[in-house]
């Protein structure tokens, strides 16, 4: 969701797909949570954050983010799935500078088409897949840039750049500095195609 704040915040017409759903909480919400769960039991500690995040974010179904059945405090305990910490994206969202689009059928070119049989037209799309890499699973017919264990296939430094205008950030297992390395290589290369388009 930080990519997509990031885009807006710059001017990019931004849109989201949220696969599954999930608990989005402030900073604060949190803070609050982690202080408490030495002293609270699951359940009521849950109660609590859902309350919390309810008058702080209100209904976001009606926008497309569904919460898990349950709670987040459950979900951290038992299945080590936490909550998404919101940093402004939530604000864009309900003020329709970012759009949640359903989940993707399939990508061709650059038409996405939807779960709801609707398709449509970006000039870029960003695959944030997470901390696990499942890139293996859903991106077919690439032996180039991507090995079998989701990490990147090429060596470093030039490990980010596919074929195809196909990039990856943060597989190369370098920590968050790799990752802004990579972002960088990858802005860069973007730029230089697009100057080059304009000639």
């Amino acid at each position: 969701m930080e990519v997509a704040l990031d885009l807006a915040e710059h001017g990019a017409r931004t849109c989201i797909v949220v696969r599954s759903r999930l608990h989005i909480v402030s900073k604060e919400i949190w803070a609050v949570a982690m202080l408490f769960m030495r002293f609270l039991p699951c359940r009521l500690l849950d109660s609590l954050i859902l309350l919390l995040c309810r008058l702080k974010f209100g209904d976001l179904s009606e926008h497309g983010l569904h919460r898990p059945r349950k709670g987040p405090m459950y979900l951290k305990k038992y299945t080590r799935i936490y909550p998404v910490v919101d940093v402004g994206t939530v604000e864009k969202i309900k003020s329709g500078e970012i759009q949640v689009l359903p989940s993707i059928q399939s990508i061709k070119d650059k038409y996405v088409t939807f779960s709801d049989g609707k398709f449509q037209h970006f000039d870029a799309i960003v695959l944030a897949t997470g901390y696990r890499s499942t890139v293996r699973k859903w991106l077919k017919g690439d032996d180039y840039l991507i090995d079998e264990d989701g990490m990147a296939k090429q060596e470093f430094p030039g490990h980010w750049k596919g074929k195809n205008r196909l990039y990856c950030a943060g597989l190369a297992t370098k920590g968050i500095y790799g990752c802004a390395e990579d972002a960088e290589g990858i802005a860069s290369d973007i730029a230089c195609d697009y100057r080059c388009q304009k000639r």
